[in-house]
């Protein structure tokens, strides 16, 4: 039998990829499919939640202004079915915490 997946879970993963990254400005987990399954986006952000979960989906094609974001794609389970997106301020300060995020999507069980 699979697990439900819920809310507060997939809220407190997207928080602490958060935590890792100060220059966090949105995140969403979509399906294969480009359904949102959660999203942690700043306030009076110009992209939607829709918007982010589809560019989850369409992989390295250019639909947000690279001069102002990293933009960051991951898959979160071994079928390559959960996208990770994020999106983060431009800032060579916090390179070295792709290390953690990677601990962090390796060691989470929701997916």
């Amino acid at each position: 039998m699979e697990s439900v997946l819920r809310e507060q879970d997939i809220n407190y993963f997207l928080n602490e990829i958060e935590r890792a990254f100060p220059n966090f400005v949105a995140g969403v987990i979509t399906d294969r499919n480009g359904f949102p399954i959660g999203s942690k986006i700043e306030k009076e952000f110009q992209i939607q939640e829709n918007e982010l979960a589809l560019f989850a989906i369409a992989g390295n094609r250019d639909f947000i202004d690279d001069s102002e974001y990293i933009k960051v794609w991951r898959n979160l389970d071994k079928s390559k079915e959960i996208k990770l997106f994020l999106l983060l301020q431009k800032s060579s300060q916090y390179i070295h915490r792709f290390k953690k995020l990677n601990k962090i999507i390796d060691t989470q069980v929701l997916f």
